[in-house]
């Protein structure tokens, strides 16, 4: 491989985006390179009062198709491809008469901005470059004899690079800006397959575009490194993610922090959704799972409902809102130390006093309030898993025991399958409408390997504990199961705890035993036909 420094003698220079191109093409012209151009850069190169070779010249015939033809060619192609310091492809490069290209300065057309202005079929398909990729690759292909830059960010580099080698360029310096060049072009592909294949085809496909990562302090623990970056599709979009939120205050956020913001803003959103957007959800999340979630008419109320659910795992928490939040939500957390506060509009009262909570990040982020069909991806021992986003409400409530269940409990039902879905497998909710129609999670249990232990030693727990304090009775609750039940035990538990209310998917081959079960206890229960197991 060639590994000399090349002395830049002939440059091609073709961009879509042309930032800083006047500045480059004037240094090169001052530095004595021949500058080959084409269209629009050629114009705007022109118009600065700097001499160029129009590109018809090198190729030999004229732009044709409405620009479509214009550098794919074997002169510009031989150019840029043959292999420098190779006795038989310069023999036959001066045989064919093939002058060498020792730089190319191309970037390709704005695809992304075409998808950003929701550009119909026709004239997306006008966005994707063939040229620019095709001279992109091959110079990049031979970067041991060209230099190729992609960026306009590169241009400072290259030109302190020439002025301090007298016009040249070393081998390492070509090969990494062929790197980035090479990047350029994947990216590029990748989201016109993305976009083609979201519009056209039945088949969804995820492609894994990692750009612009955010170094983080740190990963689960401080001896992991981490880094964190935004998918393409939110990217390119205004999606109520986490991703996509504006931190306005606090520390900047770690691996752990991202984890339970997204957790939290699920589980909001979703709490939300299933009180069909009235009210104001609120979701206290702890490792991922929500020890806190409730409506309620107001940001206060909610709080308080969901800060009630569990009061010590609370601590330290993260806090996430479906609505504004005022004054009186601050004031409320004066004393109270969380992690991560995500909400849609933060009145400036309330930005006053969380001002002096100096570590307490604060995110703007609106709910999410319609299904994104959005893929989910997991990295395994030497993989990685694609799934789609267990999004949406249960469409199904089938009664399917003796005694009914009750129309009017649906509402809380909905509520309860969203908390549920929430938390981690094997998981159990138990959920309560209190008088004034607000909706509460009073308890729960997760992260067991059986789902009798969520039941017996934390959802059921949990749950007695609060009810007992306000002198009400277990039988106004629902209990909810992520997933179906394989035995009648877990009916058993919770009857002896007073719940006569059970919803769960359904589905075990011993359905019949535990509806017999709830027949001779008397509860009512109902089948969604939907697991939401959450690993």
């Amino acid at each position: 491989m060639y590994s000399e420094k090349i002395k830049i003698r002939r440059a091609l220079l073709s961009v879509s985006d042309k930032t800083g191109i006047k500045g480059v093409a004037k240094f090169l012209h001052e530095q004595g390179v021949e500058i080959i151009s084409t269209g629009g850069t050629a114009k705007a190169i022109g118009n600065s009062g700097i001499p160029y070779t129009n590109i018809e010249s090198v190729t030999g015939n004229p732009e044709a198709f409405g620009g479509r033809m214009k550098t794919i060619s074997f002169p510009v192609a031989s150019a840029l491809l043959y292999r420098r310091g190779h006795t038989e492809d310069e023999s036959q490069a001066k045989d064919l008469g093939i002058v060498a290209i020792d730089l190319i300065i191309c970037n390709l057309y704005h695809f992304a901005e075409a998808i950003a202005a929701g550009a119909d079929e026709s004239d997306l398909i006008e966005k994707i470059d063939i040229g620019g990729p095709t001279m992109v690759r091959a110079a990049a292909k031979n970067y041991s004899g060209v230099t190729v830059l992609t960026n306009p960010e590169q241009y400072v580099e290259f030109m302190e690079l020439l002025k301090t080698n007298s016009g040249e360029i070393d081998f390492e310096s070509r090969r990494k800006f062929a790197v980035a060049a090479f990047q350029h072009t994947a990216e590029y592909e990748t989201m016109i397959a993305q976009e083609l294949t979201d519009r056209f085809s039945e088949n969804s496909l995820q492609w894994l575009q990692l750009k612009d990562g955010r170094e983080l302090r740190y990963g689960e623990n401080p001896h992991q490194s981490a880094k964190y970056y935004r998918s393409p599709k939110q990217i390119k979009s205004e999606v109520a993610a986490i991703a996509g939120a504006n931190i306005i205050q606090g520390k900047p956020l770690s691996y752990n922090n991202i984890m339970d913001a997204d957790a939290a803003h699920r589980s909001a959103s979703d709490a939300w959704v299933a009180n069909s957007t009235a009210g104001v959800s609120c979701a206290v999340i702890k490792h991922m799972n929500p020890c806190g979630l409730a409506v309620a008419d107001t940001a206060l109320r909610a709080l308080e409902l969901a800060w009630e659910g569990d009061s010590v795992s609370a601590f330290g928490g993260v806090l996430c809102f479906s609505g504004e939040v005022g004054e009186e939500v601050a004031e409320w957390l004066r004393d109270k130390f969380i992690e991560v506060l995500i909400v849609p509009y933060l009145r400036p009262e309330a930005i006053k006093i969380f001002a002096k909570k100096k570590n307490l990040r604060i995110l703007l982020c609106p709910p999410r309030d319609k299904i994104m069909s959005e893929q989910m991806l997991k990295s395994v021992s030497g993989g990685i898993l694609i799934q789609e986003e267990d999004e949406g409400l249960d469409p199904e409530l089938q009664s399917v025991t003796k005694v009914e269940f009750p129309e009017e409990k649906r509402r809380l039902a909905h509520f309860g399958v969203m908390a549920a879905k929430h938390l981690r497998s094997n998981a159990v909710a138990l959920v309560k409408l209190r008088k004034n129609g607000e909706l509460q999670l009073v308890g729960a249990g997760m992260g067991q390997p059986n789902r009798v232990d969520s039941i017996r030693r934390l959802a059921g727990p949990r749950a007695k504990e609060k009810i007992e304090k306000e002198k009400n009775a277990m039988d106004d609750l629902i209990l909810i199961s992520d997933a179906f039940f394989p035995f009648a035990d877990n009916i058993e538990e919770a009857f002896d705890l007073g719940i006569k209310f059970i919803i769960q998917p359904g589905g075990s081959i011993r359905d019949e035993e535990v509806i017999r079960a709830c027949d001779e206890l008397g509860v009512a229960m109902a089948f969604t036909g939907r697991r939401h197991f959450r690993h």
